[in-house]
């Protein structure tokens, strides 16, 4: 990894992957290997997790064990990496927030799914609100599908590409693409629905397709608008 501007020393690059069924046990490795391994005076370290109480515990244990937990930032891999696209592509060409973040999702699936009910595929989604029709009901379903789709836009970007172009298919890297189950054609309906209520800028400003844009980037080789995480941990992560 390049030196950060206050720290001329160069990280080594590589991958530390360590298992354990007692999660006290992995904080413990993970907070010593990086007290020993200090960044920048004023770096911080950057932790992912998977839930916002993972986030809480992991902070109690770090000021545990040096009295303080400060120059740390533990947050969602879906802030890291909206954070990371600002700093790669620059404020100007990255909003502050996707119009398809989790909570804008659940707003616009609540207006979007009643009229999609009757069209063909989404038998799966209608059974569900037909066994209690209510608004209740409603914004329980586009909450817990935006949740999903939320997961999609950080995790498998790929499959959300793909099935924008038309292609109702399940990406597998080094593999063929899977074949989506009949019983599941529906998302990719529903993500080619949410996207045809988004104008051309908002597209261009969803996660899938900005990601894209950051990979490409990388790979160029181009100046970066500001200064990238040199290191990251993945705590708990399933």
């Amino acid at each position: 990894m390049p030196p950060h501007p206050l720290d001329p020393r160069p990280l080594q690059t590589g991958l530390i992957a360590l298992h354990s069924n007692r999660t006290e046990q992995l904080a413990e490795a993970a907070l010593a290997w990086l007290g020993q391994n200090p960044l920048a005076p004023l770096e911080d370290e950057v932790v992912l997790v998977q839930s916002n109480g993972m986030a809480e515990w992991f902070k109690m244990e770090a000021a545990a064990r040096s009295g303080v937990c400060a120059a740390m930032r533990v947050e969602l891999p879906s802030r890291f990496m909206w954070r990371t696209y600002r700093q790669v592509l620059g404020r100007a060409q990255v909003p502050t927030r996707s119009p398809v973040d989790k909570d804008a999702l659940a707003w616009r699936l609540v207006r979007l799914l009643p009229g999609l009910l009757h069209e063909p595929g989404y038998e799966p989604v209608a059974g569900f609100l037909a066994a209690g029709d209510d608004a209740d009901r409603l914004f329980q379903l586009a909450t817990r599908l935006a949740d999903l789709f939320d997961q999609y836009q950080v995790y498998r970007p790929d499959w959300l590409g793909d099935w924008a172009d038309g292609r109702d298919q399940l990406a597998a890297p080094g593999r063929p693409p899977l074949e989506l189950p009949a019983d599941q054609r529906w998302q990719p309906l529903l993500w080619r629905a949410v996207l045809a209520t988004l104008d051309e800028r908002e597209r261009q400003c969803t996660r899938p397709h900005i990601h894209q844009r950051v990979l490409d980037a990388l790979h160029s080789g181009a100046p970066l608008a500001r200064p990238v995480a040199r290191r990251i941990v993945l705590f708990g992560m399933a």
